[in-house]
């Protein structure tokens, strides 16, 4: 059985000049251990069907239809409430915009370590270990220094780093990147893919 299976997922959105439609039949299906890359010019509809499978697309204006089956599940149909525990536990994103998807009044630590017991019943200590492991595995310099600090303290660059230990973090089976690697230099964007890579297997 397929890790995930989308079938003529649509994804439309209601504004004031009509609808649009953003996502309009796409379908593929990811293997268990597998990586599928999805590619097409910049507005083609890319983010919009990753945001839709995660159920974070506004909805009062989206319609959407079409499946997106996650170990026999459907994403699409499924309670907010239970899409919630399987989003950055079993699924995870890495987002394009760290510092949009960074709460900047929190510390790294603190959403680390909170992302981390928002599923796994361990205490605050050993979330910290762990979330500790994955800033060191991203190659943040200091980790433990670094972990009090604020996302505005660390660079683009630094950020992507800290949102692709997020998404890792509690180890998911499903690791959904949309362009993860954007603000990191060559050598360091083969580290972190080979990372993810190894994490996922």
């Amino acid at each position: 059985m397929a890790l995930l299976e989308v079938n003529d997922l649509k994804t439309y959105f209601r504004t004031d000049d009509g609808i649009v439609k953003a996502v309009d039949g796409v379908n593929f299906t990811v293997e268990k251990g597998k990586t599928l890359g999805i590619v097409g010019e910049s507005g083609c509809g890319k983010s919009v069907t990753c945001l839709t499978m995660m159920g974070l697309n506004n909805r009062r204006n989206t319609i959407t239809s079409g499946e997106a089956v996650f170990k026999g599940e459907n994403l699409i149909t499924m309670k907010p409430s239970k899409l919630r525990d399987i989003r950055g536990n079993d699924i995870a994103m890495i987002f394009q915009d760290p510092m949009t998807s960074l709460n900047p009044v929190h510390t790294i630590g603190r959403q680390l370590v909170e992302a981390i017991q928002l599923h796994r019943d361990v205490s605050t200590k050993a979330a910290k270990t762990r979330a500790l492991e994955l800033l060191k595995a991203v190659g943040i310099p200091r980790a433990e220094r670094r972990f009090a600090d604020y996302p505005h303290q660390f660079s683009g660059g630094m950020r992507q780093r800290v949102m692709i230990a997020m998404a890792l973090v509690n180890d998911p089976d499903l690791l959904i990147a949309d362009e993860p690697t954007t603000a990191l230099d060559v050598t360091t964007q083969a580290q972190i893919l080979e990372l993810m890579n190894r994490k996922l297997k």
